[in-house]
């Protein structure tokens, strides 16, 4: 053994490495756990429905991917989130139904277009997003009523005439759209 000292050193630097990495790795977690909590909090923090639903498709954003229906397989696990994550959603969610229905009922109308894509299609309408929340929110799909059967099992045609497009149409006709905020408020009463 030529030099046990420099050995013994060495050792000892790696092992204070190993901790000091250790550490510098548990710091960066409860950092990124600190930052997850003021999020949550500021969230949480908003009480104002409009402020939560702009933040959630005007400024976050995402994709659908299919998941604005409501099937039979939603009710056998957690209740779907659409595109928000757990904590907006579940927030959002938390509000006062008739509030909450309210406010959506209240975009119908509204064809700007959000940051949310429904995929494979194309972004969604403020009006669209309404719906697809309230079909969330009620446990009811907008086609699930009877006055909007017919297209239920309508076969898909194009991307120009699809579920999506068939929405848009009917909230752009007044009547249509007066009667999906009547179904959906008159869920309220159930």
């Amino acid at each position: 053994m030529r030099n046990p000292i420099k050995i013994v050193l060495l050792i000892l630097t790696f092992i204070s490495c190993k901790h000091h990495s250790e550490t510098k790795a548990e710091s960066h977690k409860e950092i990124a756990e600190l930052r997850l909590e003021n999020y949550q909090d500021s969230f949480q923090q908003t009480d104002s429905i409009p402020e939560q639903w702009n933040f959630m498709v005007f400024e976050k954003g995402g994709c659908l991917g299919g998941e604005q229906y409501i099937s039979d397989q939603t009710f056998q696990r957690e209740p779907k989130r659409l595109v928000f994550s757990e904590i907006e959603w579940k927030n959002f969610a938390k509000n006062d139904k008739t509030k909450l229905t309210e406010f959506l009922v209240g975009k119908l109308a509204d064809t700007t277009k959000t940051k949310i894509h429904t995929c494979p299609f194309f972004g969604a309408t403020n009006g669209e997003m309404a719906i697809y929340s309230l079909q969330h929110i009620h446990n009811k799909n907008w086609f699930d009523f009877a006055e909007f059967e017919e297209y239920k099992n309508k076969e898909y045609e194009s991307a120009t005439d699809q579920p999506q497009m068939w929405l848009q149409k009917i909230l752009k006709n007044e009547t249509k759209r007066k009667k999906l905020a009547e179904l959906y408020r008159n869920k309220l009463k159930k």
